[in-house]
């Protein structure tokens, strides 16, 4: 049961959230290069992976989907022995055998705990016989059913799903990419839509476009408060379907962005911001197996359009499996982890918005890796001190926490009402929260609690049945700035240019300070904030409103922040909504 969170919480708070650590030049990737955990190899063909609290015991465990295209396996759990670490053999198996894909976790039938969607690429024949997707749910007490609670009354061909709110009403959709490219069986793209706890049984959207693909990604591309949604394309390109859901429409079956740069053999893709203006960029993973030159790249995002070629492309190319963002060095932007078949897994550092075409990292194994996934398994860094304060608009109901993963979210009240867990949802590993109804307008009246840390270790899935999986564990002390950058001011926006709101966050010493916001002409249009703030990382959600409520027009404006630091002021281009 949660506990209440009143207005005088909120006030206390000074509207605080967690947001992005101070930069620092030349930060080393805190991430041991060899595994300090592998698993029994089992003759298991690991690919999807995912670290989650089946059991809600307070730890991470790890579950697995095994098979891929070469043996029908079974769905695992490797239950966290409670320390961090973990059996070297499975804690839990399915019944069922299939040819697993990729796999995603979160509460599909609202009852509190984490249910396991897995894509099942091919049938029982093997190739040629279309495969399905199967959700196996929690059955409350912190156990998987052995069986799947449900299954997609369709058969098609699935390597890869990914959950999300679809249509805004607080439940968990399902998205699966689809096809088949080397016996040549293209499918559409397709959602089942979640009604009271209960996936449809047939989808009942499917993309325009009919052809090949192998993963799949929720992500709001504009910045307008709903979720758009990514597949990645295998011989053919990437997509991107637009969600109108604020806009009172819904995703569109046609795809409103494609790749050019052809041809795209895409393996793996994942959003994620590389410059800090709060809108998501498109990194994939190419594989060459079936042509193209393998490179990791990533598609820029330009005030909420994507480039269709790329602007950064690795090094060398080969057999990419992977690719993630995670700011693991924590110096306030996101790193680029990826990972290879027959390879080793590397980190491409970010320096302000930059990533070099050499990686910063790699593990000294080499392994055939389908999955790269991010969690503090020890607890050794768990924070309660997560927390979120935004303003409703009658119209949005998808929130980003600004970190991803969290653990868990604590709380959450609307103009000082605590919203119970029915009326919303949430993706800890990516990161946000969708209400089952638009929150109201008003100033800062959202207030969501959440546990987090970032201390993240690394959890990896291997295609080889004489390897097993790998942990490696991240080797910072603490999981946050060092002391040394603790007094610094810094002061980021984003996204920026805006549309609909940004983020203003803070980092430095505790003391009194004032945040404002200046049109062109120096005339104060908004007070966000005066009086004392604690020493830590402080954030506030502008809408673009002026003090009387009004919608502000497009044009430039200016933070204006002020503490015993210093003052700091940083421009800020806000677009029509």
């Amino acid at each position: 049961m949660r506990a209440a969170v009143t207005h005088s919480l909120t006030i206390g708070l000074f509207c605080a959230f967690v947001c992005a650590a101070v930069p620092q030049a030349a930060a080393e990737m805190p991430l041991e290069t060899s595994p300090a955990w592998e698993s029994s190899p089992l003759g298991h063909f690991g690919t999807g992976g995912a670290w989650a609290d089946i059991d809600r015991d307070g730890w991470l465990d790890l579950v697995v989907a095994n098979g891929n295209d070469m043996s029908r396996q079974q769905l695992v759990v490797y239950h966290n022995n409670g320390d961090g670490t973990f059996p070297t053999e499975p804690s839990w198996r399915a019944d069922d055998l299939d040819y697993h894909g990729h796999l995603d976790v979160g509460d599909i039938d609202g009852d509190g705990w984490p249910d396991v969607a897995v894509a099942v690429f091919l049938g029982p024949a093997g190739f040629g016989d279309p495969g399905h997707v199967k959700v196996y749910r929690n059955d409350g007490a912190g156990a998987l059913a052995a069986t799947p609670s449900w299954s997609s009354a369709e058969s098609f061909f699935c390597f890869s799903v990914a959950l999300g709110d679809a249509d805004g009403d607080g439940d968990l959709d399902l998205a699966c990419a689809c096809g088949e490219d080397y016996e040549d069986h293209p499918e559409p793209q397709r959602i089942f839509f979640n009604h009271g706890g209960t996936l449809e049984a047939t989808a009942s959207w499917r993309s325009d476009e009919i052809d090949y693909a192998l993963d799949v990604f929720w992500g709001d591309v504009e910045g307008d408060g709903d979720q758009d949604l990514l597949f990645c394309g295998s011989s053919t390109p990437m997509r991107v379907y637009q969600n109108l859901q604020t806009a009172g429409g819904g995703i569109g079956t046609q795809a409103c962005w494609e790749s050019a740069d052809l041809p795209q053999y895409g393996n793996t893709t994942a959003f994620g911001d590389w410059n800090g203006d709060g809108l998501p960029e498109v990194a994939v993973a190419d594989n060459n197996q079936l042509g193209g030159d393998g490179r990791f790249k990533v598609y820029a995002n330009e005030a909420g359009v994507l480039a269709t070629t790329p602007a950064w492309e690795s090094s060398d190319g080969g057999y990419g499996s992977h690719v993630s963002w995670i700011d693991l060095d924590l110096d306030g932007d996101n790193d680029l982890a990826t990972g290879r078949w027959w390879g080793a897994a590397r980190i491409y550092a970010n320096e302000g918005g930059l990533l070099g075409t050499d990686p910063d990292w790699q593990s000294t194994t080499v392994s055939v890796i389908e999955n790269i996934f991010w969690g503090d398994v020890d607890n050794d860094a768990l924070r309660e001190d997560g927390y979120l304060i935004a303003s409703g608009d009658g119209l949005r109901t998808h929130f980003p926490l600004d970190q991803a993963p969290v653990r868990r979210i604590l709380a959450v009240s609307v103009n000082g009402m605590p919203i119970p867990e029915t009326g919303y949802t949430a993706h800890p590993g990516n990161g946000w929260i969708s209400f089952a109804s638009p929150p109201p307008p008003g100033e800062e009246n959202i207030l969501i609690q959440f546990r987090y840390s970032r201390d993240l270790d690394a959890g990896v899935t291997n295609w080889d049945p004489q390897i097993g999986n790998y942990l490696f564990r991240n080797t910072s002390a603490s999981g946050d700035v060092p002391p040394a950058h603790d007094g610094v001011l810094a002061l980021r926006l984003a996204p920026n240019p805006m549309r609909g709101s940004t983020l203003i966050s803070y980092r430095g010493a505790a003391g009194a300070a004032s945040l404002t916001i200046c049109d062109a002409t120096g005339r104060r249009v908004r007070h966000l904030h005066e009086g004392a703030l604690p020493g830590r990382r402080v954030s506030w959600a502008w809408d673009g409103r002026d003090q009387r409520g009004r919608r502000v027009a497009a044009g430039v404006y200016f933070v204006r922040f002020s503490s015993p630091q210093g003052i700091e002021s940083r421009r800020l281009i806000v677009t029509a909504p």
